[in-house]
């Protein structure tokens, strides 16, 4: 009867669909069958089975002969692949009595299965993370391990193993049994997108990776493919791109779904959703207004921008074109909308940020999404004259054949100053500018300057 309550349990507990990956109760009354195996380290104690009113179980023990003998013995599961589960679980029960070492609960994902574990495999102590039996004065009853998460631990071939020790002075006697691996006793967790893609690791990785996840935001961008980018709120870590096949979202769609944490080719994104529901519609999504050189920080890996810069590079190869707005070159990508710039001219250019080949690229989304902050008419003034350009002081020559007025703009479109020419030489003190690409507007032409404080 325990065994079928314990199991029944198990299944009224899995939050999903029931998997179950390992089962090891000893009703069959065999040790090795299901591919599990021992090693003995030290002496010859081993674990065996043992039957008491009517419950089939593994015991160990190192007492013999009326006394304790120095014992070192491991019980090893077979490879349990794991890897296309979602959150794998292990369960068990245990008994115990008399003064001595507690088990040591071992994974291993890199083990050969026949080697001395003590030799091979690199074997992670879990024993923490279960419940066991602490009443050594009776033999009471079973005692359930819990929920242990084997979800960082997903492989083709993961191995748990229990090792018994014992010494000449003292020896507990160990009994297990209902040793289950099964699919998602836990509930999802709900995550933010920052908390997702929030990471020191160097190369990217989410603290979250390979595992399901809860997480919502208002979709920013919509590919042909239905694949889609998510925002929430802004700032850096706020979005993430979705690997979608099954459902249709728009742009402005707020949304919660459950997904996958996955790392493809270092851009981190939501795969293999098993849930979405769409919570309203028509939302704005809000823009990180960010340098071109900020968006190739991986803090603003698959978050809604809006830059400003100079085309550098009307055809840089694949569709693709350069901006700059003085701190960095940013790569424009034909993704979701194609665009021809003209090279040289000032853009304010909104799109999603993805990783892919190598770079990161900022994918405008529609027509709308690319402006020309002001106009440029045209040519270049033949009649002013400025140096240095580059600007590494505070004060910029000017040079004029007419008296005029010289408007100065910002790459958005902003005038942040202006001043009053005088025919010949003029000394502009410019030292308020921040370092950056300007330009200058002089009776209806404009050139452009870099400042580098």
């Amino acid at each position: 009867m325990k065994k079928v309550l314990f199991f029944a349990l198990i299944i009224m507990n899995c939050k999903f669909s029931f998997s179950q990956y390992l089962l090891k109760d000893f009703d069959d009354l065999s040790l090795n069958s299901g591919g599990w195996t021992t090693q003995i380290i030290v002496d010859t104690t081993n674990w065996f089975v043992n039957s008491y009113s009517g419950d089939d179980f593994v015991k160990a023990t190192n007492y013999s002969n009326g006394s304790n003998i120095p014992a070192d013995t491991w019980l090893i599961s077979p490879g349990v692949d794991l890897s296309m589960s979602n959150q794998p679980i292990l369960n068990f029960e245990t008994i115990m009595k008399w003064a001595g070492d507690a088990l040591i609960l071992y994974v291993s994902t890199d083990y050969d299965g026949f080697s001395n574990p003590n030799q091979q495999g690199t074997w992670t102590d879990i024993t923490t993370m279960a419940t066991w039996d602490v009443d050594n004065t009776t033999w009471g009853n079973w005692t359930p391990s819990g929920d242990v998460d084997l979800s960082v631990y997903k492989s083709t071939n993961t191995y748990i193993a229990f090792e018994y020790t014992g010494t000449s002075s003292s020896g507990s006697t160990w009994e297990i049994d209902n040793i289950a691996i099964v699919e998602g006793s836990s509930p999802v967790q709900t995550i933010s997108l920052y908390d997702i893609q929030q990471t020191s690791d160097p190369n990217g990785i989410s603290p979250y990776y390979g595992q399901q996840v809860n997480t919502g935001g208002i979709v920013s961008a919509v590919n042909s493919d239905s694949t889609f980018f998510l925002s929430s709120g802004s700032g850096p870590w706020s979005g993430i791109y979705v690997y979608n096949t099954n459902y249709l979202v728009n742009v402005g769609d707020s949304i919660i779904l459950q997904a996958e944490v996955e790392e493809f080719y270092n851009l981190t994104e939501l795969k293999n959703i098993s849930s979405l529901q769409i919570i309203s519609s028509n939302n704005n999504p809000i823009p990180n207004y960010c340098t071109t050189e900020v968006v190739n920080f991986e803090e603003f890996e698959g978050c809604f921008i809006t830059v400003s810069g100079v085309c550098v590079n009307d055809n840089s190869g694949f569709g693709e074109w350069i901006v700059n707005d003085g701190s960095g070159d940013l790569s424009i990508d034909d993704l979701l909308y194609s665009y021809s710039p003209v090279l040289n001219y000032p853009y304010s250019i909104t799109g999603v940020s993805t990783y892919s080949y190598g770079a990161v690229k900022l994918l405008p989304r529609n027509s709308s999404d690319i402006s020309i902050p002001f106009s440029i008419e045209n040519g270049i003034s033949s009649s002013l004259i400025c140096f240095p350009n580059p600007l590494y002081g505070d004060y910029l020559n000017v040079s004029v054949e007419i008296n005029s007025k010289l408007l100065i703009i910002d790459i958005n479109g902003k005038v942040v100053s202006n001043h009053d020419l005088k025919i010949g030489k003029n000394l502009l003190q410019l030292d308020n500018l921040n370092s950056g690409m300007y330009f200058l507007k002089f009776n209806n032409n404009i050139s452009k300057i870099i400042v580098n404080h």
